[in-house]
């Protein structure tokens, strides 16, 4: 007995391994941008609909399901989700000001507008900025446009060139406050150094137009399923969301190029999403005839649905929309595809960077 106690003391103490994550750095950053981006967009979607009983919400968040699988990465290419909580607020403090200095532009270009001619002293500046997120570089581009008496004209790297109707206007923008009040709102994204560099020279060649894209493609989408799930009852149905949605991919082919959307929206993908409408629409019409009625009589439907005639017509009209919309928007994007390709995808510079080799980065930085 005292030898298995003495062999149990001088057994060799072997140490606990080391911690690993189940879960990656980059996953736990794609499950925060899924999560935001469903909530942002169910918003999106109540505020659309203005019907909150159960159905509805449902279907809403099914349809927000679906989108934020496929496009939540747009909305945080420039910007983490973990920064957004600092973001948004001080983004919802920017806005009141800007307003203000509309307001303010506004009265002095109607003053400009009844005084002498030779007091317009119109010109193209450049201006050398320090933002380094193509957020933020975006959003100053778009509030020198917005705000009267300048138009940004081009962003070439970190340089400017700017249209201003007068010099007081110009030196009221050189003043720097605008950018600095930009800065201040997305300050946690600057610091993500290592992505804002690559990002940056991934999409140097038209950011704005690339940066706008990403950012409203998500709710065009969300927007083209609202209205294949309202057109039962309402203005809209399965080919105007189907044209909808089909918009939406021709705008990413616009600002990214057919390459890359091509390999998102595949010939594949188009074809399944197409014939699986004419299924849909098939398959009712010919179960509507099944159970003793003509072609699409959906009160016939009621034999199993269970839920009064009036309800299954509803629910009838609401499944051939569906199909419809899967339809539409498959062959109006493959009708733009052969149309912008000639039946023969060219040949393309392929991009030196993209979204990945920038997470790759910097995860590599953070290990």
């Amino acid at each position: 007995m005292n030898h298995d106690s003495s062999t149990n003391r001088t057994k060799p103490y072997t140490p606990l391994t080391s911690y690993q994550p189940v879960f990656s750095q980059r996953r736990v950053e794609q499950v925060r941008h899924f999560t935001l981006a469903f909530v942002l967009l169910l918003l999106f979607w109540l505020l659309l609909s203005g019907h909150y009983d159960v159905f509805h919400i449902v279907i809403g968040v099914l349809c927000c399901l679906l989108v934020s699988y496929t496009s939540s990465d747009f909305l945080f290419v420039h910007v983490g989700a973990d920064d957004t909580h600092l973001i948004i607020p001080r983004l919802l403090t920017y806005i009141p000001w800007h307003l203000y200095q509309i307001v303010v532009s506004n009265i002095y270009l109607a003053k400009l507008v009844f005084s002498p001619l030779d007091r317009l002293t119109p010109r193209i500046m450049p201006y050398q900025t320090k933002l380094t997120n193509g957020l933020a570089l975006v959003t100053f581009a778009n509030s020198i446009t917005l705000t009267p008496g300048t138009i940004t004209i081009d962003l070439d790297e970190h340089t400017f060139y700017i249209h201003a109707i007068d010099s007081k206007v110009a030196d009221d923008l050189l003043t720097g406050e605008m950018e600095d009040r930009v800065e201040k709102v997305f300050l946690p994204a600057a610091h993500a150094k290592v992505r804002a560099r690559t990002m940056l020279a991934a999409e140097s060649n038209n950011l704005i137009v690339k940066t706008i894209v990403r950012l409203f493609t998500p709710f065009i989408q969300i927007y083209g399923l609202y209205v294949i799930a309202h057109g039962h009852y309402s203005p809209g149905g399965g080919f105007q969301g189907g044209v909808i949605l089909a918009a939406s991919v021709v705008l990413l082919a616009l600002a990214f190029g057919l390459r890359r959307t091509m390999t998102k929206v595949t010939e594949k993908l188009t074809t399944m999403l197409c014939s699986s409408g004419v299924f849909i629409f098939g398959g009712l019409g010919l179960l509507c005839l099944l159970l003793g009625g003509n072609f699409l009589d959906y009160e016939k439907l009621d034999l199993f649905l269970k839920v009064g005639a009036p309800q299954s017509r509803s629910l009838g009209i609401l499944g051939i929309e569906i199909g419809i919309g899967m339809a539409v928007m498959a062959c109006m994007t493959s009708i733009f595809f052969d149309i912008a390709t000639a039946g023969e995808l060219p040949d393309e510079p392929s991009e030196p960077l993209t979204v990945d080799d920038c997470v790759a980065a910097e995860d590599a930085v953070n290990e």
